[in-house]
């Protein structure tokens, strides 16, 4: 029904996927053609019935003060119910300035200078960002990598707790940069452990609508009737490719929280910008069949990588969610090295392990969210990069 192939022209637009000047500075020196597939943002059209509705809004040419109203909490209510079939309360719902901006401001108004937050590392880099610069100490706990696959280990948990007097975790549901889904009985346990030593629980929930493979969502807004002092942090920006508007939304089932956070948007003069509030309602309210289409998209870009990736010693963590793959690369010691040098020498543009915090060596993170003409010939370039490195 829909042409992924068919992807957005993005050159000259200042994308920084695409832009020639950014990826002058990330990538020095690299190779022409460029196959940009590192920043998380896709190359795809958003379908018409999207573009219509984002259109009549736009030539109303109404873009002064306004107030944020009733269909804001519906339409993210019915997105959950929906797709998700997850159940929330409207009163929970708050809008915000982008995910992370949320989830900074949710630390600087929720913690003290000086507490200790809890990360699981790997992770996405402005995590460690968000902890160090409202000065609070930055705890880190590796994930156990198993059969590989990332899994938490609860005792150990538990210590860490006990031993630093952690007063929040940062969790990122589902997991970037490995797309692993946590299930219910992890995030459970999860829950379970914070309500016993009173730990805020904040969860960064925006790769959640582009589950894998039938795998299970579970958010942590699931679990209000254990604990309350949760907040996640969301938006439609990476299901409906908008994080250029800065806009997003928070769920808080605790309303002395929620108050707290409210007043600090309302003192810091910060709130939902007018075209991303609209532009939220529209794709959640019109956007469902295309993210079905996109999520079958994501798997067969997936399949395909695999399949020219099926060499000795490139091993590909199996994603379950979104369109971003982790991938150890046996004898590569120093990725960072290995990234430069492929952009040098082949215009492939992938993201280091480096950029992620804690990440062991040897990983790097390709996004896959494009055509599969530009996947095909870029993977073929990686391989035989790949083979000739590793006999240096």
């Amino acid at each position: 029904m829909y042409n992924f192939e068919e992807i957005l022209s993005r050159e000259g637009n200042g994308s920084k996927k695409w832009n020639t000047e950014y990826i002058n500075r990330r990538f020095p020196n690299h190779k022409t053609p460029y196959y940009p597939l590192f920043i998380a943002d896709m190359d795809y059209k958003l379908p018409r019935e999207i573009n219509i509705k984002s259109m009549e809004f736009i030539q109303k040419g109404d873009f002064g003060y306004f107030d944020v109203l009733n269909k804001f909490s519906e339409s993210i209510f019915n997105w959950y119910k929906n797709f998700n079939g997850i159940y929330i309360n409207k009163n929970w719902i708050m809008p915000g300035i982008g995910t992370l901006a949320s989830m900074n401001l949710v630390v600087k108004t929720m913690l003290n200078q000086n507490d200790n937050v809890l990360i699981f590392t790997p992770v996405y880099g402005p995590f460690k960002d968000i902890v160090i610069n409202n000065e609070v100490n930055l705890i880190t706990q590796a994930l156990n990598l198993v059969n590989n696959r990332y899994y938490i280990d609860f005792d150990e948990l538990e210590r860490n707790i006990l031993k630093n007097n952690i007063k929040s975790i940062l969790m990122c549901n589902p997991h970037n940069p490995s797309g692993r889904v946590w299930s219910y009985d992890e995030l459970s346990e999860l829950v379970i452990l914070c309500k016993k030593h009173n730990i805020l629980l904040i969860s960064d929930e925006v790769h959640s609508d582009l589950i894998l493979n039938n795998n299970k969502f579970t958010s942590i807004i699931e679990f209000n009737k254990t604990y309350e002092n949760i907040v996640v942090c969301s938006s439609p920006n990476k299901t409906f490719n908008l994080a250029g508007l800065n806009s997003s939304f928070l769920l808080m089932p605790n309303m002395e929280i929620y108050e707290k956070i409210s007043n600090s948007f309302l003192n810091n003069k910060l709130g939902i910008n007018r075209v991303g509030y609209e532009f939220l309602g529209i794709c959640y309210d019109n956007g469902e069949t295309w993210v079905r289409e996109l999520v079958k998209n994501i798997e067969s870009n997936i399949n395909l990588v695999k399949g020219i990736l099926d060499v000795e010693g490139i091993i590909i963590m199996n994603p379950e969610s979104g369109y971003l793959l982790w991938i150890k690369l046996d004898k590569v010691d120093d990725d960072l090295n290995f990234v430069e040098k492929l952009a040098r020498e082949t215009g492939v543009l992938v993201e280091t392990g480096t950029r992620f915090v804690a990440s062991e060596s040897g990983y790097i993170r390709i996004n896959i969210a494009t055509s599969k003409q530009i996947l095909e010939e870029a993977m073929n370039k990686l391989v035989k990069f790949y083979l000739e490195f590793i006999k240096e």
